[in-house]
């Protein structure tokens, strides 16, 4: 449903080759590396990036390209077109675990699924009419949630994290939390990160991988917290 616009801003963005160079570099760099054709995260990578580069980029003036092309070309688009493109000024990125049609008091309607978020416990309905294969209930999954017609849709990337690692990402959540640190999306570009080393490295222990005190292939270790006197 929302593939053409997407589409549209790209066409409409493509022209600006030396941004999106620039932008490629900095999205990478916070989230792993470059991907090849070759690698099998490929189109995923490539889709989370443009989501990135599309609602969150901010660029010289300060305005993030959806919202520049609202500004330029909004009054060209049809109904429909304009509805999904606000929608994409207020997308929501995060971490999130599959429910399915489940419901304790109520159940999603025909057509959705439900979705709660990891780090803030909020439920959402998400309009979904495609079988969402290969998960299962209690599976967790990045991806931006966008508001549409008075529910949410997927938009076009999802990451998807094995449930061995569950216990190490909630154990930090928690920390950031309690420490007032939690900052959704830098967390989900460090979990980004953890996925694609995970990918590449497949002789690594996965708990080595997913290891916020001592981050692979990093010499930094978190520094202990000092404990403050009374």
């Amino acid at each position: 449903m929302i593939q053409p616009q997407i589409d549209m801003l790209l066409q409409y963005f493509g022209r600006e080759v030396d941004e999106l160079v620039r932008a490629k570099e900095e999205y990478f760099a916070q989230t792993g590396g470059e991907v090849h054709a070759d690698d099998r995260c490929y189109e995923q990578r490539m889709q989370a990036f443009f989501n990135w580069f599309l609602f969150d980029r901010r660029q010289a003036d300060g305005s993030t390209p959806i919202e520049r092309f609202l500004r330029e070309k909004g009054g060209e688009l049809s109904g429909k077109d304009k509805d999904v493109m606000l929608g994409f000024t207020n997308t929501r990125l995060g971490l999130y675990e599959y429910r399915g049609t489940r419901g304790f008091f109520s159940r999603p309607k025909e057509g959705q699924v439900r979705v709660r978020d990891v780090v803030t416990g909020d439920s959402f309905n998400v309009t979904e009419r495609r079988q969402m294969h290969g998960l299962d209930i209690g599976d967790w999954f990045e991806s931006r949630l966008i508001p549409l017609d008075k529910t949410y849709h997927f938009s076009t990337s999802f990451t998807y994290h094995p449930p061995e690692v569950y216990p190490a990402i909630r154990s930090e959540i928690k920390r950031r939390k309690k420490k007032g640190t939690m900052d959704v999306r830098r967390f989900v570009f460090e979990l980004e990160r953890m996925a694609l080393q995970h990918e590449r490295f497949r002789n690594v222990s996965i708990q080595a991988i997913y290891n916020f005190q001592t981050p692979f292939l990093s010499k930094k270790t978190r520094t202990p917290e000092v404990q403050q006197g009374g």
